[in-house]
């Protein structure tokens, strides 16, 4: 039985803690390359989110990837942990999320309302870091054995870009100057994302019109953004691993 994880470290869920075992109900990993700490959880065998094992409860469902789209897994959580929340959590708390980032809120209420995306600022309530699309996915793959949890993630087709939410701040030392970052952009204030509802995700098998959506589960209350430390090792990793894709635009 893993070490009792301290309730700081459980509700925090984006610290960079031991990554052997990340929270299932953050991310959807890809089925084919689950290691064995994870799969007990999907099991049910082990809380989703922390991987203790006494007093385990329903906790929702965690999502895999596969070629043919998302199979969904009923996991378990312990007392300590919070259930998953529903794809896209409660509609008023996904708006009064992107008003708290400065977005209007009649463009989002009516953006939403016809499954298009809105203009969100960036730099308030996170930055955010723009990789090719191939860079992306690979990055994603890489996450959980660095982090415990994994922030919103958002595709972007158009640009075929990923977009991931880091803390603020992060743009003001991210080490752009670092040659394998050159197709990479980390956007701090004055920027401007496009955000899909948070129930238009890879799970869930629909996009905004413009073809994003988010590639994690969107909790923002749990986990607002991934470690920015932990995304850059993994991003210089899959960047030496020579994965480098197209240029962002």
């Amino acid at each position: 039985m893993p070490d009792r994880p301290s309730l700081v470290a459980v509700h925090n869920g984006i610290g960079r803690q031991p990554a052997e075992a990340p929270d299932v109900l953050s991310f959807f990993p890809e089925l084919a390359y689950v290691a064995d700490a994870v799969k007990v959880r999907l099991d049910g065998l082990a809380c989703a989110r922390c991987g203790w094992t006494a007093g385990l409860r329903p906790g929702g469902y965690a999502f895999t990837r596969t070629p043919g789209g998302c199979l969904g897994w009923a996991v378990r959580v312990c007392q300590a942990c919070p259930p998953a929340a529903p794809i896209g959590g409660e509609p008023a708390s996904a708006v009064a999320w992107a008003l708290a980032a400065g977005a209007v809120e009649d463009d989002v209420l009516a953006a939403w309302g016809r499954r298009q995306a809105v203009s969100v600022p960036v730099g308030r309530l996170w930055d955010m870091v723009r990789v090719p699309r191939a860079v992306g996915f690979g990055v994603l793959a890489r996450l959980p054995r660095q982090v415990a949890a994994i922030g919103p993630v958002l595709e972007v087709p158009a640009r075929e870009t990923v977009e991931f939410l880091v803390p603020p701040g992060t743009a003001a030392t991210w080490p752009s100057w670092q040659p394998e970052l050159h197709n990479v952009f980390c956007v701090g204030p004055g920027g401007v994302s496009r955000f899909p509802a948070p129930a238009l995700t890879l799970a869930d098998g629909r996009r905004a019109r413009c073809g994003r959506r988010w590639l994690t589960r969107v909790e923002p209350q749990r986990r607002p953004t991934t470690h920015a430390a932990g995304l850059l090792e993994c991003l210089l990793a899959e960047l030496r691993s020579g994965s480098r894709g197209d240029a962002c635009r």
